[in-house]
């Protein structure tokens, strides 16, 4: 076993888990697998080596670090990570594992400021936000603009003041059908036309789990529906035969493309259908990589949350309930955080016993060698870390990384961590970012004067998409606007159709820009503006209005040939063709979902179009008949105010928070009920202390209103 060649060189105390180690199993007919690194071999004496040079110079030793041992820390082991190669070589990577923050560490240097907040014992060993290693906060850091750039008056919509005519300017000038300036992910959302995409927020359908026949379950109603992230969307296909139970539910795949079912269906011929399988990572503390699988008809966009689970009061009962079972189960929780306690205390002195002897050692070493270590620094006594026993506690009890087909049967669990999804969910919404920005050249002849102006000013700057209220946003998409038909200024817009006051307001987006301006000499001000052609919803056939299907010929290669409008129903154009309209992006109410209510795209509502069809299915609200254009934006609208970098930093952020909120209350319930004293300063990384559990989830029924 290595030893440490200088007293000061012994750890104080390690991050380090053994169930953290690889699987070392393996066959020989394995592609890779790992293997451990053993202590006599050269790349463990160079880790050794390397870690004790970092700590020598961080505790300012003198002595020479290149003749410096140190073991690795406690729950730490080096592993090979071997993989065969096609020319019959075998590729060698080295990882140090063992720490519970993240997964590995690849090399000495990346390891080295880990090692440095593992000797610091002024940072708290549960709160690796203040390492300085890659994986922790303190490390580099991303500038972001600042989120208050969202939070301006509504009166600066150039909607809102009036319809603003711009000459029209084409960003993406197009040579080919390859349409080489458009991010791929773009091009291949909206050209399928598929419901959902990757990284939006949705409800998918379980199975179904009744509260509860007691008196403490009052006000809550069946669990249908859990929020996640769409994580992919692979397009998969069948072989369907005549006479085939999936036949008869073929046709809804096809319904997906916006086409109808083929005639080889009906046919003695057998049929390839496609349709899209939805990987959905489940919000609720699950595992990070843990994903459930479901059919496009057993999901729905957020936005329907109105409708699901009670709305706002069955939303309200679900944290109510959870803060009951919460504080149900801190009490059972505190008999063991107690015993724990006595357990580490034992553990403690064993080590500090152990450290000693190890400490003896070098010094008897020293002196049978004649060498001089200089005087030693007086090292204080390792103490029980309490608040790392608390957020073990929290993290074995509530907030463990189960995978979601593992969730407990206990429904004040399922509950509990239901109310976590909720609120996540709802703080994802809040938020917004811009992205893949459009780089355009300075000679660009499609470009007007004023825009290129701006641009090569730094006053403009252009981007493709959107992450807005939980939904991704292209241009070309057609959305939903914060607007009543009849709010609309008159003169410059054509005139209302038959029953369009009623229904939605829908902006085609050309182009999203991000503006400066500098309002002061000292500050800077800016906002998100989408441009494009405004739409009503008219009905099928009104004059003026856009086709409703698909064209077939031409040579066109625009990503979108056609918007699919509600059965019954066509989008009309409503400023001039030369003009267009510009729109703060906090206009923006999201998406539509124009088939919504189509019972062969989902199977949760029911089909106006088939009323008898009721078995299993609910009475669509306002807000599914808002979502497909059929009311006005201002029912159901996203409310993101928060401006966050990309949609890592939004999902990241949110989660981190929420659970913090959590945790903070759940800890304090568990120090009054073990005895434990309030220390003057609780150790925080989120929103800090909440009073209540309702405090900390921000009232769930809250969430729903507009």
């Amino acid at each position: 076993m290595v030893k440490a060649t200088h007293p000061q060189l012994v750890w104080p105390r390690s991050d380090g888990d053994p169930s953290r180690w690889p699987d070392t199993t393996h066959k020989s007919s394995d592609d890779s697998w790992y293997e451990e690194v053993g202590e006599d071999s050269s790349r463990f004496d160079s880790y050794s080596n390397g870690i004790a040079k970092s700590l020598v110079h961080y505790l300012n030793l003198q002595v020479d670090p290149n003749s410096q041992r140190i073991p690795m820390p406690e729950g730490y082991k080096i592993f090979v990570h071997k993989k065969k190669q096609p020319n019959g070589d075998v590729r060698q990577d080295f990882y140090l594992f063992g720490t519970t923050n993240t997964a590995k560490f690849r090399s000495v240097p990346e390891f080295a400021p880990h090692a440095i907040w593992l000797f610091d014992r002024s940072k708290p060993l549960d709160d690796h936000s203040t390492c300085e290693c890659r994986y922790g906060k303190g490390g580099p850091k991303r500038q972001s603009l600042p989120s208050s750039a969202t939070k301006r008056p509504s009166g600066s919509s150039p909607l809102k003041e009036g319809s603003a005519k711009k000459k029209k300017a084409v960003v993406e000038p197009v040579e080919d059908t390859s349409l080489p300036a458009v991010v791929p992910e773009r091009a291949e959302e909206l050209r399928s036309q598929r419901r959902f995409r990757r990284g939006e927020l949705v409800w998918f359908r379980i199975k179904t789990i009744n509260p509860p026949s007691n008196s403490s379950a009052s006000g809550l109603t069946p669990i249908t529906h859990w929020p996640g992230l769409v994580s992919n969307v692979p397009l998969k296909s069948v072989i369907v035969n005549p006479g085939d139970t999936a036949s008869a539910s073929a046709s809804s795949a096809w319904t997906l493309f916006g086409g109808s079912a083929p005639s080889s269906l009906k046919s003695s011929q057998p049929d390839v259908i496609k349709y899209y399988e939805y990987h959905i990572r489940p919000l609720g503390m699950f595992s990070a990589q843990d994903e459930v699988i479901k059919d496009a008809k057993d999901v729905l966009p957020w936005q329907v949350g109105s409708e699901l689970l009670g709305g706002e009061h069955g939303w309200d009962s679900i944290g109510h309930f959870a803060e009951k079972a919460l504080k149900d189960g801190v009490k059972k929780d505190a008999v063991k955080l107690q015993s724990n306690i006595k357990e580490e205390e034992q553990k403690i002195q064993e080590r500090e016993r152990r450290r000693e002897q190890e400490r003896e050692e070098v010094r008897q070493r020293a002196r049978e060698q004649g060498i001089e270590l200089g005087e030693e620094e007086e090292r204080e006594p390792e103490k029980l870390d309490v608040e790392a026993l608390l957020n073990k506690t929290w993290r074995s009890r509530w907030a463990k990384r189960i995978k979601f087909v593992e969730l407990s049967e206990q429904y004040e669990e399922i509950v509990f961590r239901l109310s976590v999804a909720l609120k996540t969910g709802s703080s994802i919404t809040n938020s917004w970012a811009q992205t893949d920005k459009i780089n355009v050249l300075p000679n660009d002849q499609d470009i007007s004067a004023e825009d290129m102006t701006a641009i090569l000013d730094q006053r403009k700057t252009l981007y493709q998409g959107l992450w807005w209220g939980g939904e991704r946003i292209w241009l070309d998409d057609l959305v939903r606007l914060k607007k009543n038909r009849k709010d609309l200024p008159t003169g410059e817009l054509a005139k209302p159709s038959d029953g369009a006051m009623d229904r939605g307001v829908f902006l085609k987006i050309r182009l999203i820009a991000i503006e400066v301006n500098n309002t002061t000499p000292t500050s800077t001000g800016w906002r998100c503006v989408l441009y494009g052609d405004l739409f009503e919803l008219a009905k099928e056939g009104t004059p003026g209005s856009e086709p409703t299907h698909a064209s077939n010929g031409g040579s066109d290669t625009s990503l979108v040939r056609f918007y699919k409008p509600p059965r019954g129903f066509a989008y009309k154009q409503l400023n001039e063709v030369a003009s267009e309209v510009t729109v703060d992006v906090i206009d923006v109410a999201g998406r539509v979902y124009p088939d919504l209510l189509d019972g062969t795209t989902q199977s949760w509502f029911i089909d106006p179009s088939r009323p008898n069809e009721k078995e299993g299915r609910v009475i669509p609200g306002e807000g599914p008949l808002a979502l497909a254009g059929l009311k006005s934006g201002t029912t159901v609208a996203s409310k993101s105010s928060h401006w966050e970098e990309d949609l890592y930093s939004i999902v990241q952020s949110t989660t981190k928070s929420t659970e913090t909120s959590m945790k903070d209350y759940y800890i304090s319930l568990l120090r009054d009920e073990a005895g434990m004293p309030t220390p003057t300063v609780i150790q925080q990384s989120g929103n800090g202390q909440a009073g209540t559990l309702a405090e900390a989830l921000g009232g769930l029924g809250e969430t729903l209103k507009a």
